[in-house]
């Protein structure tokens, strides 16, 4: 079976039966929503369609793409089971409400007057309605429909919700919604490149949903998906065939077969340890049959957890943000940007300078974003540096003091890592680290 077009056909019944007012087939919807579940769980295939910008009606094709990239953010997150299966049906009928809105209204190409704006932004309400009066056992469905269009920072609709007010399954469905939007055709613009969309919720959006729910995204998705063709910095053009969720700059990519190559297979390169190459920029997006996939499940990178964990990254993110800040000097110093720059200046073939700048400060947001997704890690490392040189300064000895020492030396090589995750110098990373240790054991010297 063809789990994106049976879910079109079922999915077209149910904008039939909200349009008629009639009950819907939830045990259908139920059954799509398992059948989700276990194909993302075997292999990421339907990760490929939803970003290609399969055709159909833009509606449904929402609806199938939220559900599809909305549980692989899910699984990132430590969802599974029964909660994985809710956020998949969730994401499924999440905007079901809009077709209870005039047609007109939804494919209406120009500018929305105040009045039709209002209108359209009641159909999460309408939507739940339309799952409230099922019965009782769906009234948590009602409620993330209802909160599928709030957002973190107090500007969603229809209540206004800020925070933790609002459910991190609702912040899941929003930020997949608003990035399936991005990469998805519009009559007034073209769609982005995934890379381009994640550049966008990352610099334009990153008060507009919790950070722990955009670094889930980056890592599940990578800034440059399955499917996607890159040019390396080698000048080799390939496909992106494996996604590093550590390093979501890196992914691994198949090199593809150059004419005359005599018959030399397609290689793979894993970015991840090829530190002087690096993706210089995507040309195509996913394509469906660009990545060949097995049957056989994934090697699971993260274990079943409570979502917990995601309140406790953020309360470690806020505490931390002095790290933080180190770390986003480093980017700054690697990749700062003229500050005096006359705006009448025009490089060869009439670009302006100034414009050039604005498009690298843009990079530079861009840059230090991904930096502070990822943080945290940064902060774990140190903090254990720190714990470990402390133990060792009270007088640590014989055994414990050789495990001290692995423990540093452990912390110092991942944060090397953490430096090849935003494409650092591993140097001025490690000087940055030994300048914060020095300080540290100089004032605790001084107590």
């Amino acid at each position: 079976m063809n789990w994106y077009r049976e879910a079109e056909r079922e999915l077209a019944e149910v904008a039939a039966a909200v349009q008629s007012q009639r009950l819907l087939h939830m045990d259908r919807l139920e059954a799509l929503a398992t059948d989700l579940v276990s194909s993302l769980n075997q292999n990421d295939e339907l990760i490929v369609e939803a970003l290609s910008g399969p055709a159909g009606s833009p509606l449904i094709t929402n609806l199938i793409n939220v559900g599809v990239l909305g549980t692989k953010i899910g699984i990132g997150l430590g969802y599974y089971g029964q909660e994985l299966n809710r956020l998949s049906l969730a994401g499924l009928v999440h905007d079901i409400g809009l077709f209870a809105v005039p047609k007109s209204l939804i494919t209406k190409a120009g500018r929305l007057t105040r009045d039709e704006r209002t209108l359209i932004e009641q159909h999460p309400e309408l939507g739940y309605q339309v799952i409230h009066r099922i019965g009782p056992e769906y009234h948590w469905l009602a409620q993330l429909i209802r909160q599928a269009h709030e957002r973190f920072n107090g500007q969603g609709y229809p209540n206004r919700l800020k925070g933790r007010q609002i459910s991190e399954m609702a912040q899941i469905l929003g930020v997949v919604d608003v990035f399936d939007a991005l990469v998805s055709e519009r009559p007034y613009r073209r769609r982005l490149l995934p890379h381009e969309a994640v550049k966008e919720l990352l610099v334009a959006e990153r008060s507009t949903f919790p950070r722990e729910v955009l670094k889930a995204l980056v890592e599940q998705f990578s800034v440059y998906p399955l499917g996607t063709t890159v040019r390396l910095t080698s000048g080799e053009v390939g496909t992106v065939a494996r996604v590093n969720s550590r390093y979501p700059l890196r992914p691994v990519v198949k090199i593809n077969e150059e004419v005359g190559s005599e018959g030399l297979g397609a290689r793979q390169v894993d970015l991840s340890l090829t530190p002087l190459v690096s993706v210089i920029e995507a040309l195509n997006p996913p394509v469906v049959g660009r990545v060949t996939f097995s049957d056989v499940p994934p090697k699971a990178e993260v274990s079943p957890a409570s979502t917990v964990a995601s309140d406790h990254f953020t309360s470690l993110l806020e505490s931390l943000d002095a790290i933080a800040s180190a770390i986003q000097g480093v980017v700054e110093t690697r990749i700062a940007v003229p500050q005096e720059v006359e705006v009448s200046t025009v490089e060869p073939g009439g670009v302006s300078l100034a414009s050039k700048q604005a498009q690298e400060g843009g990079d530079l947001t861009f840059r230090k974003e991904i930096v502070g997704l990822f943080a945290l890690e940064a902060c774990e490392w140190l903090a254990q540096i720190q714990t470990a040189l402390k133990k060792l300064g009270a007088g640590a000895e014989g055994s414990v003091r050789s495990k001290l020492y692995g423990f540093i030396l452990n912390g110092v090589t991942n944060l090397a890592k953490s430096a090849s995750t935003v494409q650092l110098s591993r140097d001025l990373l490690l000087r940055q680290i030994a300048d914060t240790l020095n300080k540290s054991i100089h004032e605790k010297g001084n107590k």
